[in-house]
């Protein structure tokens, strides 16, 4: 890997497309189901009955109230995929620092497994290799019962999916493509507060962006 390579975000951001896409889809279907059936109507009382026209029409309307629920899920995870890319482009910004220093980056490596993509692969001057997981979550983020969570306000919820194995497992799948001795993972946090006390968990180190320059430097 030599230099500057990929562009961060751009994953992530080809997938906020798709979805976004695909949410158009549903309401477009959500939109012609019912006028189908409705222009449709008088064709199908004569040829079904008046009361089982009127069930299509009922299923019908059931139908597009579900394409627009479907579309509105995907919508939304279409603009939490832009925060996360907005988030990814934000620390290959401050990345940009180690850059003049012999720091080398790697930006969106596919990987097997359903493990997606490396947000950052990056290479210090001593050769040392690290993978960097951004996430872009809000709240305060602890660590109980072997796992972190996200405070907010006053509850706390368990993240969805294990971050800390997942990117473990993206560091030792990197190490394998890349035939390295050795990757650190990292997990970074763009926008959460962090009330962890310890540096490392569960053998991630677990980062603040601000902290992220910081670390790479101190680490080597």
């Amino acid at each position: 890997m030599t230099g500057f390579t990929g562009r961060a975000g751009q994953n992530v951001r080809q997938m906020a497309n798709r979805r976004r896409w695909q949410a158009w889809r549903s309401f477009l279907w959500a939109a012609l189901l019912p006028l189908f059936v409705v222009f449709s109507f008088p064709i199908l009382a004569l040829e079904l009955g008046f009361i089982l026209a009127i069930s299509l029409v009922a299923i019908a309307v059931f139908g597009a109230i579900s394409f627009v629920f479907r579309g509105l899920d995907l919508w939304e995870a279409a603009n939490r995929a832009d925060f996360g890319a907005q988030a990814e482009e934000r620390v290959a910004e401050v990345l940009e620092a180690l850059e003049p220093k012999g720091w080398q980056f790697q930006y969106g490596m596919k990987l097997d497994q359903g493990l997606g993509d490396a947000d950052v692969v990056c290479v210090s001057p001593r050769k040392k290799a690290y993978v960097i997981d951004v996430k872009s979550h809000k709240g305060t983020v602890i660590f109980q019962e072997h796992r972190l969570h996200r405070r907010m306000g006053r509850t706390i919820y368990p993240f969805r999916k294990d971050f800390l194995q997942i990117v473990m497992k993206q560091a030792l799948q990197v190490r394998e493509k890349k035939q390295w001795s050795f990757v650190t993972p990292m997990l970074v946090f763009t926008r959460a507060q962090l009330a962890v006390s310890q540096k490392k968990i569960r053998g991630v180190y677990v980062i603040a962006q601000d902290d992220l320059v910081k670390r790479l430097q101190e680490l080597g």
